[in-house]
């Protein structure tokens, strides 16, 4: 059975096979690169949160090997903490609606890769970033 954490809003539903690949591929990356993996990037397709397995140096790098099929992935960052699934279900949706708005993330001729979402300090403000709810924040498709 799986744990969920006290905000999450997927209780009810289960998590998304999707957000459960991001997650485990997160923590594998961490787990085996251990310190190294930390400021590093990997792939994962929106639709269903495969991945090529291969941990990036820099976003770029990662925008520019999926081969100009970049808008049907996310680029993400691995952090010295650990994913929940819980938490690998937010960044998916902030990602699928960005990509659903036509707001590109992955930009392979930008010197960073593209655009990245500023990762709210709170669950709170995060689950209302994730919702489109308005907490003295915008989103770039709330016009």
């Amino acid at each position: 059975m799986q744990q969920h954490e006290a905000y999450c809003q997927q209780k009810a539903l289960g998590h998304t096979d999707a957000a459960k690949r991001i997650a485990d591929i997160y923590n594998l990356h961490r787990v085996g690169a251990g310190s190294n993996a930390i400021g590093r990037y990997f792939a994962s397709r929106l639709s269903d949160g495969t991945s090529d397995n291969v941990l990036y140096d820099s976003k770029r790098d990662a925008v520019i090997h999926q081969h100009h099929n970049e808008k049907h992935y996310t680029f993400i960052c691995i952090g010295p903490q650990s994913m929940r699934v819980c938490d690998a279900e937010v960044m998916l949706k902030v990602a699928r609606a960005c990509e659903a708005k036509g707001i590109g993330m992955a930009d392979p001729e930008h010197a960073r890769g593209g655009a990245e979402v500023i990762k709210r300090l709170t669950n709170e403000d995060q689950l209302a970033q994730a919702g489109g709810r308005n907490t003295n924040l915008s989103m770039p498709w709330e016009a």
